[in-house]
């Protein structure tokens, strides 16, 4: 790329970075990120906000920053000598003795950018690097930035999140302002936290972000051949969020006679940061491993518009909205099957703190004794007398001998600080 062609670019980024939008703070600690001289890496799916972070950031800064989008179109020319040229625009805009940290978005985009941020760390310069592949991340991050790097996982929009951007209490204060509550937990539980979905009530920008995710991330990647095939296979897993899935039964709906395929294929959509796979819990490794595993999506707006369904299937949406809560907490979950079922048990270290279970509602009868049976079996099973229930709008507490069971609206646990029973 050609150095004043490359300098336009970045004058122009420079502009359009600085620009006074409104802008949410994320329920992320950023202060432990600013401090030291580590690389920090934001990771997480396309279009959840990462860019914005940046902002965020070089507003908490105290320092110039200096920042660089790798996925601009205008880089499609863009050569490893450039990284010379970008530093010595950046001392050509701020000096040479400035101290100035270095913002750059999408830096998968770009060839051999590792060495560069490594070499940018040994200089002493503070570097914040975003990415949308989390495989080519960690490889390289382990090969070259170990001990150099903390990492930030971001995720779309939580609920807490999404009402800051339309500008709603958290806590309300009267009957008409729970009511606005819940109504706006309805529109985020259909619509997911991309934060320009909501910003432009347009559900159908999710469906292309698949599109471009499917096609950008995966197939182009890793130069994918059957397509067709690898559609069948993603509209089945996405149509069946929280169940149990085998190889042998992905094989029969999707074509593809290859488990080790279909495995790589599953792979792929993780490493996009678009699905997640939860094994079933045991404390033997080797049966945990060859256990059937579930698949959840990493926004609801996915059940909407890439899933197909015959009915609103209220029920798995709100398990996928729990376990895109618990990871975006960092919990480790699995899941319990036994001669019952509990949708998550959260392990910590070695032992298990907590089981959650997640049901549309409890008013059938058949439907309550299988939610607590499953709960209870595992409590019973980890050595737990607290356990908790997750439901539309139910509110409750069951007390059974030494049990206690806590009922509660997801709405109200979204915006709970603890989210463990």
């Amino acid at each position: 790329m050609e150095k004043g062609r490359l300098r336009e670019v970045l004058l122009d980024q420079q502009e359009t970075f600085a620009r006074k939008d409104y802008l949410i703070g994320r329920e992320i600690s950023l202060e432990p990120y600013l401090k030291g001289n580590e690389i920090v890496v934001v990771s997480g799916i396309r279009r959840c906000g990462k860019s914005s972070l940046l902002r965020l950031i070089a507003g908490m800064l105290g320092k110039k920053s200096f920042y660089v989008d790798f996925s601009d179109i205008r880089f499609t020319d863009f050569r490893e000598t450039n990284y010379g040229d970008i530093e010595d625009l950046v001392w050509e805009f701020f000096g040479q003795n400035q101290e100035v940290v270095f913002l750059l978005d999408e830096v998968q985009e770009v060839p051999a950018w590792e060495r560069w941020v490594s070499n940018l760390y040994e200089k002493g310069t503070k570097v914040f690097v975003t990415g949308s592949n989390s495989k080519m991340l960690s490889s390289e991050i382990s090969t070259y930035l170990t001990g150099r790097n903390k990492v930030v996982r971001l995720f779309p929009f939580s609920f807490r999140e999404y009402l800051s951007l339309k500008r709603i209490k958290s806590d309300p204060g009267s009957s008409a302002e729970r009511r606005l509550l819940v109504q706006s937990f309805s529109e985020y539980f259909e619509k997911g936290g991309f934060p320009l979905v909501l910003k432009n009530d347009d559900l159908e920008l999710s469906k292309q972000y698949f599109k471009d995710i499917l096609n950008k991330d995966i197939i182009t990647r890793y130069n994918i051949r059957k397509k067709r095939e690898l559609n069948d296979l993603v509209l089945f897993l996405f149509s069946n969020v929280g169940r149990t899935y085998s190889y042998s039964t992905l094989s029969q709906v999707s074509g593809i006679s290859s488990f080790s395929m279909i495995k790589n294929y599953i792979d792929y959509l993780e490493n996009s940061y678009i699905a997640h796979s939860m094994a079933r819990f045991d404390f033997s490794v080797r049966k945990q491993k060859i256990s059937s595993s579930k698949f959840y999506v990493t926004d609801n707006s996915f059940l909407r518009t890439v899933a197909f369904n015959f009915s609103q299937n209220y029920g798995a949406r709100l398990e996928n909205l729990v376990f895109i809560e618990l990871a975006r907490c960092g919990y480790e979950t699995y899941y319990h099957k036994r001669k019952h079922e509990c949708d998550f048990i959260i392990r910590r270290g070695l032992r298990i703190d907590a089981v959650i279970q997640v049901c549309q509602n409890m008013d059938d009868p058949m439907v309550r004794k299988r939610e607590l049976d499953g709960l209870m079996e595992a409590m019973n099973d980890y050595k737990l007398t607290k356990g908790l229930i997750l439901t539309l709008e139910t509110e409750d507490t069951i007390l059974l001998g030494k049990f206690e069971i806590s009922v509660k609206p997801v709405w109200k646990w979204l915006l709970s600080s603890d989210k463990l029973p």
